[in-house]
Order: C-alpha cells, then structure tokens, then sequence
C-alpha cells in the first residue's frame, strides 16, 4: 500500500494524520509512505517557502516540474518487491491533495502497476486518461472543503497568498468515470445525511463518496490543517479503515 502526501506533506505528518502504520501492523500489509521532491532541489525543504510537491500535472504553483513521478513511484514498487515477499497484483495507491492528483495518473500511465487506487480531496488533471486497464476507484471528497471545492470557484493557497481557481470535483468524476469505461451518471448507493455514496456503473468498481460538513481534511484524521485555511475536520468517516476495507473488496 502506498501513500501519497499532500503538497508540503512529510511522511511523519501523513502517518500522524491518517495512522496508516498502526493500521498496517495490525493487519499485516507492507506501507510505503515516500516523499515528493520540493521545487528547489538546492534548498531545504519548507511547508511554505519550499514545499515538496508530485508532478501531477496539474498547473504548476511554481516552477514546471521535470521530474517523472511516475516512473519514480514504480521504482518504489520494484524496490519494495525486492525488500519484502509481496503479490505485485494487489498493489495499492492512495493519496490526500496533491496526493490525490498523483494517485490518478500513476493509475492512468501505470494502471498495470496498481490494482486499485483511492484518492481523497483532490483532482485528475490529466486532459485525456487512459488508463491501461479500468483501475478500481474510491474517491473521497468534504462538502466543505476550502482547497477543492464541490462546485469550484477562486481558492487562496497559503503558499504566496495565491489565488487560483478549481474546476468543479464533478469534472474530475465524469473525466474518470470516461477513462475507466463507466457510466456518466451515478447510482445512489447510501445517504445517511452525512456521508453519501455514489457509484459510476461500469467495467471496473468506482464509487464516490461525499462527506457532508468536511473540510481539506484526512476524513476521520487528526485534523492538522488550520481549519481558518482549510475548513472544519470530520470524524463522520474514518477514511484509512474505510479505503482499506475497500483495498481488501477488489
């Protein structure tokens, strides 16, 4: 299992946040928490001057990225199957933010990688996806989520005080709901009030999950993220029990 940190994210911060390594003992699975690259590579890496970042192309905060995240995280695939006994066929990825994006193309450039994939608040930004094979998704996302927001909109980033604008998080659902072969339009699931579940009929299973009142947040996380910067946090779902149960269906 791999986990993708949001931009500026360390992999101690990621494991506070989601508690991906206690729930790894307990069930046995091998986690890789690998870091992202910061745009200058001569300077220490900084949450706000410096921050590290994936190349999921997505327009660039800072200077364009050149390096091949893809080709980087299947290298820790590789690295991981030559460390540890583990099935290359149940390999999974998911990622918070940035992560999130990241998460979405290793699924499109590498969907023979990857057996299922989860991200959470956040965008494909891919053009044109076309994954491989239809890679089974869980995609999670807050009602009020200040970074991605449901229906779109001007965003202020902390990095600059910069103002950029955000496609609806439908966009991102129907551009991925075409590349793995699913239906456009969702079937309800479950709505209790709080969380809803939707689900894009199609080759491969790709449910999304909206969780009323949440925030730029690790949904059932420890909610580091300043809440005047980010929104509320949530527990109404813990997503890293919720993404694994998922992980272990498909």
């Amino acid at each position: 299992m791999i986990f993708l940190t949001g931009t500026g994210g360390t992999a101690e911060w990621a494991d506070r946040e989601t508690g991906w390594s206690e729930l790894a003992r307990r069930e046995g699975f091998a986690l890789a928490v690998p870091e992202a690259l910061p745009p200058n590579l001569g300077k220490p890496a900084s949450f706000l001057t410096n921050p590290p970042r994936w190349n999921d192309g997505a327009p660039p905060l800072f200077a364009p990225p050149v390096h091949d995240d893809v080709a980087f995280l299947t290298a820790v695939i590789d690295d991981a199957s030559r460390r540890l006994d583990i099935d290359l066929r149940r390999v999974f990825v998911t990622g918070f933010s940035n992560g999130a994006g990241m998460t979405f193309r290793v699924a499109a450039e590498a969907a023979d990688r990857v057996a299922a994939i989860a991200p959470v608040a956040g965008h494909c930004w891919l053009n044109d996806p076309r994954p491989a094979r239809p890679v089974p998704t869980l995609y999670t996302v807050g009602t009020r989520d200040l970074f991605i927001p449901l229906r779109g909109g001007d965003v202020q980033l902390p990095w600059h005080n910069r103002l950029v604008r955000r496609p609806p998080v439908t966009e991102t659902l129907d551009r991925w709901a075409t590349a793995l072969g699913c239906d456009a339009v969702p079937v309800l699931r479950s709505d209790n009030g709080t969380v809803r579940v939707e689900r894009y009929p199609g080759p491969a299973v790709f449910d999304a999950v909206t969780v009323e009142g949440l925030g730029h947040h690790w949904p059932g996380g420890g909610g580091q993220l300043n809440a005047r910067v980010a929104g509320p946090p949530s527990d109404a779902v813990n997503a890293t029990e919720m993404i694994w149960a998922f992980f272990c269906r498909v």
